[in-house]
């Protein structure tokens, strides 16, 4: 029998393994390593690659860009007018501001009123006065002239007099006359009560309709207190509002005798 013939330049199996081969591990590299000594690697075969084939780079040219015309930097030319512009209407309002402080200043003298006691002066101010203002009282006159209608039932009964508002004759009437020699009891005549007579007479369950109009005309005085109104509870809420910044300028607030800061 014939044998195969062995491929000269193909390696033998024995040096794949020792060598490592292209892909595979050499078995040296996976032997276990000593405490003092390590095993070398033996280097991995490369791949060959192909040499690739550089193209010639062709170099563009940059578009030229238009150059700045001489337009574009017109605008340029308002700038130092309009910093002069504002830098002289900035000093014109500074020097206003500066004279209307020194005109406040001459009328806080003039008024006895100093800078520094500006904010006592004005918190205390307020304060006083919303407190007055809840402690105060509406007191006034209001005139009143009403017709008021009256209807009623009135019930008279009792002893009363009677004038005759003229000349009343009475028939039948028992007469006494005592004249000097002339004497009569009881006897019947004719008489008249002239005007004037007064009469006194009672009066029993005598009913008198009434239904009038009555004129009153009368001064009413009034006197509201305001801490007693819906108005004390705006005031008190002013008064808390202004209480703590006064408070920090004056140490003793007194109301009715109490301070208010703590």
């Amino acid at each position: 029998m014939s044998q195969p013939e062995s491929n000269q330049n193909e390696p033998s199996k024995m040096k794949k393994l020792i060598s490592g081969g292209e892909k595979e591990s050499s078995p040296i590299s996976r032997l276990p390593r000593g405490a003092g000594g390590s095993v070398p690697k033996t280097p991995a075969a490369q791949p060959k690659t192909e040499a690739t084939k550089l193209s010639p780079v062709v170099a563009k040219a940059k578009p030229k860009t238009k150059s700045a015309t001489g337009s574009g930097f017109e605008g340029y030319k308002f700038l130092p007018a309009f910093w002069t512009i504002a830098s002289a209407m900035s000093f014109i309002v500074n020097i206003v501001l500066v004279i209307v402080l020194a005109v406040l200043l001459q009328n806080f003298k003039a008024v006895g009123v100093t800078v520094t006691g500006l904010t006592d002066h004005l918190l205390g101010g307020l304060y006083t006065n919303f407190v007055k203002m809840d402690q105060a009282h509406i007191t006034t006159t209001i005139p009143v002239s009403k017709e008021i209608p009256v209807q009623f039932t009135l019930n008279v009964s009792g002893p009363t007099n009677v004038t005759l508002s003229q000349d009343v004759p009475i028939s039948g009437a028992l007469v006494t006359v005592n004249t000097g020699g002339l004497n009569i009891n009881n006897a019947r005549a004719n008489i008249v009560l002239p005007q004037g007579t007064v009469l006194p007479i009672i009066i029993q369950n005598l009913s008198v309709p009434v239904d009038q109009k009555v004129l009153a005309e009368l001064d009413v005085a009034v006197d509201i207190p305001l801490n007693q109104t819906d108005l004390h509870e705006p005031f008190v809420g002013l008064q808390k509002v202004v209480e703590p910044f006064y408070c920090l300028v004056e140490q003793q607030v007194f109301v009715n005798g109490v301070n208010v800061c703590p």
